[in-house]
């Protein structure tokens, strides 16, 4: 499996998803998409753009910090 390249924005219309961080496993949603990704220092680098959310509600993806790229 190819492992994503991600970037975090500011912005969430700049965002291709929406995350937000929860605390158990059986919380996580579409966690797939991120997990084993990598996070890249330069927006241009990016496959994929995300922006963390302070709601539950306003996610496409929900996963743990620790399953989250790194």
């Amino acid at each position: 499996m190819v492992q994503a390249k991600v970037f975090i924005v500011k912005q969430p219309y700049k965002a291709k998803y929406k995350i937000y961080f929860v605390d158990q496993p059986y919380q996580e949603k579409s966690a797939a998409i991120l997990a084993g990704g990598k996070l890249v220092k330069n927006e241009w680098e990016a496959d994929v753009k995300v922006c963390i959310v302070q709601q539950e509600y306003q996610a496409d993806i929900k996963i743990m910090r620790k399953n989250f790229s790194s």
